[in-house]
């Protein structure tokens, strides 16, 4: 199949292009300082960046994977995206107090690593290349972490409301140091949140995939260069 008329990579370029709308979006209506205005800024630039990224990637043949494979790691990446949202909802729909909101998060956390760890293990071993298992570990937590995002993002933009009826956030917006310039709750909550959105796109998302990518692709190389040296020997 031509990679060129693969839908999935269509609907990542259209989760960033909203994901950076959305960003516009809240910077229009909470930005409040220069320091807002350059995450806004930042954030914009680097879902663009990734939806030029994903464009162009998708029409290049993988050296590793052919398009049922790829299709494969993209809708794995997509179901653990799924995970984060629900971990997201619960967060802000339910709003469970301390410390189950942090057994929650550290549950759903867990979960997606040790999945990303296997699936970059298993791939390994089956292709017998660590490059295989780390190119896994990027997509994981690159989609993932892009749903995550977006998710994010359209709570700023339209789940305000659950975001501001928070206990936990109201407590924290009670409590607020000097330093704290934003000139309202929202404001503040829009910003937090963002910098939470984008933290899950980069650090829970490429970064932490391409680390689990990595380790597990080498445990997935080592257990294949074992038992080959044990079927020779």
């Amino acid at each position: 199949m031509n990679s060129t008329r693969n839908p999935l990579y269509s609907m990542l370029i259209v989760f960033s292009i909203i994901g950076a709308l959305l960003i516009a979006i809240a910077a229009f209506r909470y930005s409040y300082s220069s320091s807002s205005a350059t995450a806004s800024g930042a954030g914009f630039i680097i879902l663009l960046a990734l939806a030029g990224s994903l464009g162009l990637y998708r029409n290049r043949p993988s050296r590793y994977m052919n398009s049922v494979e790829r299709n494969g790691i993209l809708c794995f990446g997509m179901i653990l995206g799924l995970l984060w949202i629900v971990e997201i909802s619960i967060n802000n729909f339910m709003a469970p107090p301390l410390p189950a909101r942090d057994f929650v998060d550290n549950i759903f956390w867990a979960i997606i690593a040790l999945s990303i760890f296997a699936f970059s293990m298993i791939r390994a071993y089956q292709k017998h290349s660590l490059v295989h298992g780390i190119e896994v570990g990027i997509w994981n937590g690159l989609v993932s972490g892009l749903m995550a995002c977006c998710m994010a993002l359209i709570m700023i933009v339209f789940g305000m409301r659950f975001i501001l009826q928070d206990p936990l956030n109201v407590s924290e917006w009670i409590g607020r140091g000097i330093g704290i310039t934003a000139p309202n709750m929202a404001a503040y909550f829009a910003f937090e949140t963002l910098a939470g959105a984008l933290g899950h796109l980069t650090v829970l998302g490429f970064v932490m995939g391409s680390l689990l990518g990595a380790i597990g692709g080498s445990v997935g190389k080592g257990i294949w260069a074992l038992v080959f040296q044990t079927r020779v020997s």
